[in-house]
């Protein structure tokens, strides 16, 4: 049995005006074809740790997952048993950070948890990891943060109920603190949750040069304030449609980019579909009026969508298959690297003809009410609003929507999923979180933007070999030294 190859869809998943499920891989049950590293005595992984001490710090959601694993998803009034149940640690941030440690990092994670047992367990397994806990804030009285996960094993979906602690404070981030948790420090990646005291650091790191990572993946109160002071974007797969009310990805994804200045690039994750990334900022010099026009919806669905294709199916997969795996997991599990293309230069980015600006804003206003009521917060559906509208209390002072000029001039890459026996996926959760902590590697270490698309692919696929969202998390040992180091696309 050979690794699956993924065929790239050549209909329009960019422009249909629907959202790209943001599930990474379709889930299926263990059989005996899974590709075992028995088979594949050869394989050597990286056994060379970083040749420095890279220190990095999160702020975000930590807590608790309780990971029911079941044959099917409910019904209403039905019932039905566990197949499988785990306790581990959960949290955006958290399983973002201890993806990159595994890899190698230094993080270091600001967040709020009780002081109660499940924060004793959630601390041990952060220290087990290597990951710095000292700036985590431990809530008298208050339970720790915890999210009940249904894994429905045949339609390959989770479901994600959440229960938060105590909030963290913005005057708990004083300014020791905040020079504490920056004092070393290469990046700074923030999951979106705990908005008001996160700006706090945010802006801190700014004004100390410090690189920043906002992760957007979904609507979340004041989220736009924070992913104005970004200088790297990473959304899910829904999040530019929510956030801008566009009907196509595409559009959404060129829109999201607009309103963020600040950022040098943009990567959205589409699941199946790989993921999209956007560079601004061509070479000093460049007269945009040069350059060739052209809708992102036609770049990623007309020229990028069918290379990929191409490299990655007929006989060219098939001889691929035979080469060395990119990593082999903890449960021997063979995957191999994606494939990356990009266009050849910086192009002129266009919206599709006949998109409506109104409609949209419609649509992102009722996004911005849906958000707030799944998140028990109706009341404040304003603050969700993805109007693309930040206000003057921030540093960037982006203009509204409707003011900016047309035609972002950017760079467009689109990465594939990594191949990976479809028997040997078992759980999707944390996937995306798995992707952030190898960009997060990437960014640290200088690893060119391709050779960490196709790195975090790898991770995520390796994840997805286990239940949960940090088991299946791979260390340095389990891939190749070439994912880790190269500079080759």
């Amino acid at each position: 049995c050979s690794p699956m190859v993924r065929t790239f869809t050549l209909s329009n998943p960019f422009g249909s005006g629907r959202a790209v499920k943001a599930g990474w891989f379709r889930r299926c049950r263990l059989t005996s074809t899974i590709i075992r590293a028995s088979f594949n005595p050869g394989f050597q992984g990286c056994d060379q740790p970083l040749e420095r001490r890279i220190k990095i710090v999160g702020m975000g959601s930590c807590g608790v997952d309780y990971l029911a694993s079941v044959a099917a998803y409910p019904r209403p009034d039905e019932k039905l048993r566990t197949e499988k149940l785990e306790t581990q640690g959960g949290g955006n941030c958290a399983n973002a950070l201890t993806a990159a440690a595994r890899l190698g990092l230094a993080p270091t994670l600001v967040t709020k948890i009780g002081a109660d047992g499940l924060g004793d367990g959630i601390i041990s397994e952060l220290h087990r990891d290597g990951i710095d806990t000292a700036h985590v804030l431990r809530a008298e009285g208050h339970p720790s943060p915890f999210t009940y996960i249904i894994v429905d094993r045949r339609g390959g979906t989770r479901t994600c109920i959440h229960t938060p602690g105590a909030p963290l404070e913005p005057y708990e981030m004083d300014e020791e603190r905040i020079s504490s948790v920056l004092e070393g420090a290469s990046l700074v990646y923030f999951d979106g949750r705990l908005t008001e005291a996160a700006l706090l650091l945010v802006r801190a790191a700014r004004l100390r040069k410090i690189p920043v990572l906002v992760e957007a993946e979904r609507l979340r109160p004041s989220l736009e304030l924070l992913m104005a002071e970004a200088d790297y974007i990473v959304t899910s797969a829904h999040f530019p449609q929510d956030w801008t009310g566009e009907g196509g990805l595409a559009d959404a994804i060129l829109a999201t980019a607009e309103r963020l200045p600040a950022a040098r690039w943009l990567i959205t994750t589409m699941g199946t579909r790989g993921a999209v990334l956007l560079e601004r900022t061509p070479p000093a010099g460049t007269d945009p009026r040069t350059l060739p026009e052209q809708t992102l919806e036609d770049i990623l669905t007309v020229e990028l969508g069918p290379q990929i294709e191409i490299v990655r199916s007929g006989a060219m997969a098939a001889a691929a298959s035979s080469l060395p795996p990119a990593c082999v997991s903890a449960s021997g599990v063979r995957i191999g690297a994606g494939k990356v293309v990009a266009t050849e230069g910086y192009v002129r980015l266009a919206y599709t003809s006949g998109r409506d600006p109104s409609q949209a804003a419609r649509q992102a206003q009722a996004a911005a009410q849906r958000a707030a009521a799944l998140n028990a917060d109706a009341n404040r559906a304003d603050s969700y609003h993805g109007s693309g509208f930040l206000t003057s209390g921030t540093t960037t002072g982006v203009a509204p929507a409707a003011t900016m000029a047309p035609g972002l001039v950017g760079r467009v890459t689109l990465a594939s999923i990594a191949d990976l026996p479809k028997d040997a996926v078992t759980d999707t959760t944390g996937a995306g979180d798995s992707f952030i902590g190898s960009v997060l590697y990437g960014l640290a270490t200088g690893l060119p933007l391709p050779a960490t698309l196709r790195l975090a692919a790898v991770v995520a696929a390796c994840k997805c070999t286990e239940l949960g969202a940090r088991p299946g998390l791979p260390n340095r040992s389990r891939l190749a030294h070439a994912l880790l180091h190269s500079t080759v696309v």
